[in-house]
């Protein structure tokens, strides 16, 4: 695998998913359905956790939290309201950076590279989860649905984030833990890819796609891989 993809001057941009790429958002949310449970002294974590994965809300909703209670006969909104406040005051304490994403932004930045987040999560979202792993100041553009209008893998987001900050695809690396919604519409718009599987929780997705990408399985890889950097061992 080449290890020193931008000192060819092929690449001016790179484009990063946001959660569970850049930052660790899974284990944030474990940790604040956990408090949600201690806080109630009833129910389990993993099944609080669970209810975010079905589809029948998005995977932010708090009617998850609604319908978990629900279940579990805790009534009133009294504590609804203080499970949902919990939750996200949580969530956002736990946010933290992956090994090596600092170094690798500065390093970017330091080469003139323009860097833009495409997210799933909502602006306000994005924001404060990006400022609490101290990595907002490192992106030209954040581009989230409420600018875009959709959600990926449709290729909005891609393409306005790509004119947002005058980059051309083909000049662009695009770095996600989502081969479905990350790494295959990318593809198909001629970026260059690299799966953070460091990040991918989704690990069916992988064996069932054939799509060509690099891959990086741990998150200090990175480093070495888009800047020729053997810092880690």
């Amino acid at each position: 695998m080449q290890d020193f993809l931008l000192h060819d001057g092929v690449f001016d941009a790179v484009l990063f998913d946001l959660d569970n790429t850049l930052v660790d958002f899974i284990s944030a949310k474990k940790k604040a359905c956990a408090a949600v449970i201690d806080k109630l002294g009833c129910g389990n974590p993993d099944e609080l956790f669970s209810y975010f994965l079905r589809k029948r809300y998005g995977f932010e909703d708090y009617g998850n939290i609604f319908d978990y209670l629900s279940d579990i006969g805790v009534s009133g909104s009294a504590t609804y309201l203080e499970s949902c406040t919990l939750y996200e005051t949580e969530k956002l304490l736990n946010i933290s950076p992956y090994q090596g994403i600092e170094e690798m932004l500065s390093g970017l930045r330091s080469k003139g590279m323009r860097l833009g987040v495409v997210t799933d999560a909502d602006s306000d979202h994005a924001e404060k989860r990006l400022k609490k792993a101290d990595l907002f100041q490192y992106f030209d553009i954040i581009m989230t649905p409420d600018i875009s209008g959709r959600r990926k893998p449709d290729p909005d987001s891609f393409l306005m984030a790509l004119d947002s900050i005058r980059a051309d695809p083909v000049h662009t690396i695009h770095i996600g833990d989502s081969i479905r919604r990350d790494i295959e519409p990318a593809n198909r718009l001629g970026m260059c890819t690299i799966h953070a599987a460091y990040g991918d929780w989704h690990p069916e997705e992988t064996k069932e796609s054939s799509v060509r990408t690099l891959r990086v399985e741990r998150s200090e890889d990175l480093l070495r891989l888009v800047l020729g950097k053997d810092t880690y061992q």
